[in-house]
């Protein structure tokens, strides 16, 4: 297993913003709507993306440690631990993708690769097959926030509905 020291947040710069220009696309596309997807589900979208593209694995996904530095109050970095990532660079036209992913999640840290290695090509075909991948995940990921939000809702308190109650401090003796 590799051991890499990173700052906290710079994974997420090189999984997050990996597009052309810094535009984020369907990369935090994929990113927001991950959660929602069954591993069994992203394997398969990895399986599709791979042929639309003359895709090369530059760096294999593997897992490795990174350390998880954060400021204290009073601006000292602090090592809280590490934390298992999984990693992985894919070349398209030239144009090299890194994905990244907490956990042991290679098939997730390819296809993060992929999309950004596409993004960066800007080979519209590959974007729009998987900008049109990306659409039912989506659709489970927006219905799964709504349910959230109604389980939430259903235990909101409404403190302008409660009754006004008047304590009486006199009586407790002071």
């Amino acid at each position: 297993m590799d051991k890499r020291e990173t700052p906290a947040g710079a994974g997420r710069r090189n999984s997050a913003v990996s597009g052309s220009g810094g535009s984020a696309g369907l990369n935090a596309r994929l990113l927001a709507a991950m959660p929602v997807a069954g591993s069994d589900e992203l394997a398969a979208m990895l399986d599709r993306v791979w042929p639309m593209g003359e895709f090369r694995v530059q760096q294999a996904p593997r897992a490795g440690l990174v350390m998880v530095t954060v400021l204290d109050p009073f601006g000292t970095p602090f090592h809280l631990g590490e934390v298992l990532v999984s990693d992985a660079e894919v070349d398209l036209d030239g144009c090299t993708g890194y994905g990244v992913v907490c956990g042991d999640q290679p098939e997730q840290a390819l296809l993060l690769a992929a999309v950004a290695a596409a993004e960066r090509s800007g080979r519209t075909d590959v974007l729009a097959a998987i900008g049109a991948l990306l659409d039912p995940l989506e659709v489970k990921s927006a219905a799964q926030k709504a349910l959230s939000s109604k389980l939430a809702a259903a235990t909101a308190v409404r403190f302008e509905s409660m009754k006004k109650e008047c304590v009486d401090f006199g009586s407790l003796g002071g």
